[in-house]
């Protein structure tokens, strides 16, 4: 039998209170929010949505709080003003990105998404300013678009106007422009290839939510049966460098054509090998282009196929909006052409209509973390080093100062007197300073050439008549319930 005697019992008390008291206080100088549990912080308040949380305590806290999850700390910004004043404003503090178990193991300090500093900086130029050659004067992405959506019409010609789930359909034909764009080639839709790598993409997204646990007990990946989705999470990240992303790689450096710029890939090797010829100083290498492929599948194929989703959602909750859009594509476009950039400014309710797809589905509501990269006094509070902050975006697209009733689905919003596309500098479903969404440019091209020509030649109805749910699921992104559509061919 062991024999303790009062002393060592009542110490080992004390030590266990003391313990228990300092797990729920907040680092000094942290902004104020609710109360913490010992060990666990907040973490068992979360919930599967965050807006809701958010929203809840930013009634009771302001638009600066902070919450525990477990023994990590992270602060939440919200409202415009704020959210401006941190990530434009003070951009030098503001936009690095949070160190994790996850992106730190996967990443390994490479690629876009995940990194900061030099590395980050050269690579994310370096893929703007091609993504943004593509875009501009060359129309090799506006081509690629189109090519795409003729086969996507014509897939969606084959359905004969019988209800069918639209999801897959949307998701490959957004996923085969970033193959175009990416890789220089386009797939079958029947492809093995090509549904194994989406297969592997969307099991990635899908376990995003329960692999998080991982950033803060990493340990728990050695738990049996992969609970955590962490080895699950590592093979599909294997299948798609494996089976898409190295093979494309090494047969552009077996065929490499320095006159060939007219993929990614392509445009990569060729500045890789101008630098390294040059004797320069660089991130870009074989390795770190491995990560941006996969960093631009991520930020360019999901996000805009949720969004086509979501935009048909709305279409069937307010079919007089689609209506509208197609007498106004009819009268400046007509129906014998397909639908260009050129018409953009032609179809200005086309436009506001895509606005307010974009700001009402909210599909990325707190945006990617971001992080301090030094002890900083921010509004009155400390926020210290490496210290995860949030972007609450969804604060901004639904704040009822701003938009008066955000929540109606309401494209003249986004229109003035005139008829006109009015800028709102509160629209920011692509986040804003030096980290904004590095598709936005694209994104915004394939929204507005796919529902223009999906409206220019469909119909899109309810399947007997019951409209889709208008409430999310929250994931990796904001995004609908499945829902079943008609596709009914325009004469």
């Amino acid at each position: 039998m062991w024999d303790f005697g009062v002393t060592t019992v009542s110490v080992f008390l004390v030590v266990i209170l003391a313990v228990l008291w300092l797990s729920t206080r907040r680092a000094p100088g942290l902004p104020p929010g609710p109360p913490l549990l010992p060990f666990v912080g907040n973490a068992l308040s979360m919930g599967t949505d965050p807006r809701v949380l958010f929203k809840n305590l930013r009634q009771k806290y302001g638009d600066i709080f902070s919450l525990y999850v477990f023994h990590k700390p992270l602060i939440v910004l919200n409202g415009y003003s704020v959210l401006k004043e941190a990530i434009v404003k003070n951009a030098d503090v503001f936009s690095d990105r949070p160190h994790s178990f996850l992106s730190d193991f996967i990443l390994k300090g490479k690629g876009i998404v995940g990194t900061s500093g030099d590395l980050w900086h050269e690579q994310r130029r370096f893929a703007l300013n091609t993504l943004r050659e593509f875009g501009a004067g060359r129309t090799i992405m506006e081509d690629k678009i189109h090519e795409e959506i003729a086969h996507f019409v014509l897939a969606l010609d084959e359905q004969k106007g019988q209800g069918f789930d639209i999801q897959r359909l949307v998701q490959n034909a957004v996923s085969n422009i970033m193959c175009s764009i990416v890789f220089g080639k386009r797939f079958e839709y029947t492809d093995s290839v090509f549904i194994k790598f989406l297969k592997a993409m969307d099991d990635t997204f899908q376990s995003s939510t329960t692999s998080g646990l991982l950033n803060v007990f990493p340990l728990v990946r050695f738990l049996p049966g992969d609970p955590f989705r962490f080895r699950n999470t590592m093979a599909n990240v294997d299948i798609v460098n494996n089976l898409l992303i190295h093979p494309f790689i090494k047969n552009h450096l077996n065929d490499h054509d320095d006159e060939n710029r007219d993929d990614f890939i392509h445009v990569y090797l060729k500045e890789m090998r101008h630098r390294q010829q040059k004797q320069e100083t660089t991130t870009l290498d074989l390795e770190n282009l491995t990560q941006t492929v996969s960093d631009l599948f991520a930020a360019g194929s999901e996000t805009t196929s949720t969004t086509i989703r979501w935009a048909l959602v709305f279409f069937l909750n307010y079919p007089d909006v689609q209506e509208k859009c197609f007498q106004e594509i009819l009268e400046n476009v007509g129906q014998s052409r397909r639908p260009s950039m050129k018409d953009k400014t032609n179809l200005p309710y086309v436009g506001a209509t895509v606005l307010e797809v974009l700001r009402f589905a909210d599909i990325a509501p707190t945006a990617v973390p971001h992080a301090v990269a030094q002890d900083v006094q921010f509004r009155g509070y400390t926020f210290p080093k490496g210290v995860t902050v949030m972007l609450n975006l969804d604060s901004v697209l639904q704040d009822k100062d701003v938009w008066g009733d955000p929540q109606n689905f309401r494209p003249n919003r986004f229109l003035d007197g005139e008829g006109k596309i009015q800028k709102r500098e509160e629209f920011i479903p692509f986040s804003l300073g030096r980290r904004i969404c590095l598709g936005e440019s694209m994104a915004r091209m394939e929204l507005f050439l796919f529902l223009t020509t999906m409206i220019q030649k469909f119909r899109f109805v309810p399947v007997n008549g019951k409209r889709p749910s208008m409430d999310g699921i929250m994931g990796f992104t904001h995004s609908p319930n499945e829902f079943k559509v008609k596709a009914i061919p325009r004469n």
